[in-house]
């Protein structure tokens, strides 16, 4: 089941946009509820937790970028998809990290490749797994919970997001193969890989995570993985 909230001040683009919403879901039978509000404030004071969130940008006393900084303060990187008529605005949702926008009037094409885009960046990827070897045991390891792979004296960690760690039986370039089709794993330095999901900010020697760990980014490396680090804070 998907968990939606719509937030506009105006009652009738709520009601339209919700409107799209639900067609979308339906058309492909996907199980959700929408619940809508007309201001940051209505939204926050319902406090409950959603997959999906749509922030209308222009809204008053506490508009869509205030209200999507303030929830990213409460939740662990939320989906969020900025609702406005305005291409600057849309482009100052970076700073959130939004996952979308829709520019007003919706245009139906457009909202479904956005809503496409979303769900495929930010929900199949996430429930997405690998196989791995721990202890001659096959693994299904879920990749939203890896922080980072390390190669140390020729054997491979996996640190998970927990803090938890465990040795694998693989070698670090099979699972940078392995991983090619997820972009938020990014080869750092010859003995990490790293989850950019994870990632918190970069510093000029490594990788700053959740739970204070670091990923160190060696001298090799440093070029490709400030271009990918950026391009995926702006995806």
């Amino acid at each position: 089941m998907f968990r939606i909230a719509v937030c506009d001040d105006d009652a009738a683009e709520c009601s339209r946009l919700s409107g799209y919403v639900s067609e979308f879901f339906s058309l492909r039978n996907i199980p959700m509820e929408i619940d809508t509000f007309q201001s940051g404030a209505q939204f926050f004071a319902a406090e409950k937790c959603y997959d999906l969130y749509f922030f209308d940008v222009m809204m008053p006393q506490m508009s869509g970028l205030e209200t999507a900084r303030a929830l990213r303060k409460k939740t662990d990187d939320p989906a969020i998809i900025f609702v406005t008529s305005s291409l600057e605005s849309a482009v100052e949702g970076y700073s959130v990290r939004a996952a979308g926008f829709v520019l007003k009037p919706i245009q139906q094409t457009a909202f479904e490749e956005t809503m496409s885009r979303v769900l495929k960046e930010r929900f199949e990827s996430r429930t997405a797994s690998i196989q791995v070897i721990r202890n001659r045991v096959p693994l299904e390891l879920r990749l939203e919970k890896v922080a980072y792979f390390e190669s140390r004296l020729h054997q491979v960690y996996v640190t998970l997001c927990s803090g938890e760690r465990f040795p694998i039986t693989h070698k670090l370039g099979d699972l940078e193969c392995c991983l090619a089709g997820y972009p938020q794993f990014l080869r750092c330095h010859q003995s990490y890989l790293v989850n950019l999901d994870s990632v918190e900010q970069m510093e000029p020697n490594g990788f700053l995570l959740r739970q204070s760990m670091v990923v160190p980014i060696s001298r090799n490396y440093y070029r490709q993985s400030k271009a990918a680090f950026y391009r995926h804070r702006l995806r």
